[in-house]
């Protein structure tokens, strides 16, 4: 039988991609053939088709969001069966969800709530995955300030949902075009960060202390420049690249500092560490299906059309979640 997938050849533009005719995947121990119904956007997608992968070859088939239903199952496989509807974070190394069928480890799949839509399920898995992860690397953080940098972005929103549910006092920068949307979440204060005194507006909401948290979502630069916001045995988390340095001396103000790879578990993580990582995704799941976290505003297109719409999520993307229909 075959299959057709949207495949990348070398460094690029979206529209450089073709879509080709393969051989419908065989799922090997473990793992699980998708049907994919509805692929996501992520910035990553974008950025590597640009710059390619250290383990790509021409012919490699980009994407890391998609859902479906389960086609067939490998050896080894005991808690998927065909027909199962499911969405999945994809390993980059691997041929990813830019296709009509995927094969994906079983250990990364999320079963989905039947009251949730194919869309929202498609939307979730690399903001919302990554929001949590970030968030369990830290200790309690109830009554306490959390900065989020970049909580206009997909992955910003679940963050400032999940930390208020964790009781924290959120602080949060944004374009002004998400400040509704994240004060209506309940975030103390929000600031424009294309305002130069963003930061001082924040901390003078936060009564001029210093915060006990930041999560950045924007740059591992900006990430570096807020260090010297945070008090006494912080945290900083760093997104969009790790901070290499801590700008503060020993046995000062001791922050920590986190990195976040969401990819990068597909490599190192273990079982278990995928069982409690798939448990919290899935429980999330549930609650968007229940309406207890935001669903993000999404725009959806066609699979035959997968490179314009990519093209234009580049372009214009900004707290939208692109998704085409296969």
């Amino acid at each position: 039988m075959q299959s057709q997938a949207w495949v990348w050849h070398q460094p690029g533009e979206p529209e450089g991609l073709k879509l080709e005719s393969c051989a419908l995947p065989e799922p090997g121990e473990r793992e699980v053939c998708i049907e994919n119904r509805v692929i996501a956007f992520n910035p990553v997608d974008w950025k590597l088709i640009e710059s390619g992968h250290p383990v790509w070859a021409s012919g490699h088939v980009p994407g890391v969001d998609g859902m479906g239903v389960v086609a067939a199952v490998g050896s080894g496989v005991t808690h998927l069966c065909p027909g199962m509807r499911v969405a999945y974070h994809a390993d980059l190394r691997r041929q990813g969800s830019f296709a009509q069928h995927t094969l994906v480890p079983a250990r990364a799949v999320l079963t989905l709530p039947e009251a949730l839509s194919d869309e929202t399920a498609a939307a979730f898995p690399c903001p919302g995955l990554t929001a949590w992860l970030a968030l369990a690397k830290l200790p309690d953080i109830r009554d306490e300030a959390v900065l989020v940098s970049g909580a206009g972005s997909n992955v910003g929103r679940f963050l400032v949902a999940l930390a208020l549910r964790a009781g924290a006092r959120v602080f949060a920068s944004a374009s002004p075009a998400h400040h509704d949307v994240l004060r209506c979440q309940g975030a103390c204060a929000v600031a424009d960060y294309h305002d130069p005194a963003w930061i001082e507006r924040l901390l003078a909401a936060n009564g001029g202390a210093p915060f006990h948290v930041v999560v950045d979502v924007t740059s591992s630069r900006q990430a570096a420049s807020l260090v010297q916001h945070i008090g006494y045995s912080g945290h900083l988390v760093a997104i969009m690249g790790r901070v290499e340095e801590n700008p503060w001396p020993p046995f000062s103000r001791c922050v920590s500092l986190h990195e976040v790879a969401l990819g990068a578990q597909h490599q190192h993580g273990s079982d278990r560490q995928w069982q409690h990582m798939v448990a919290a995704g899935e429980a999330m799941l549930a609650d968007l299906a229940q309406g207890r976290l935001p669903i993000p505003p999404v725009k959806v297109g066609e699979f035959a059309r997968l490179p314009y719409w990519l093209s234009e999520f580049k372009r214009s993307g900004q707290g939208i979640k692109y998704l085409v229909r296969v």
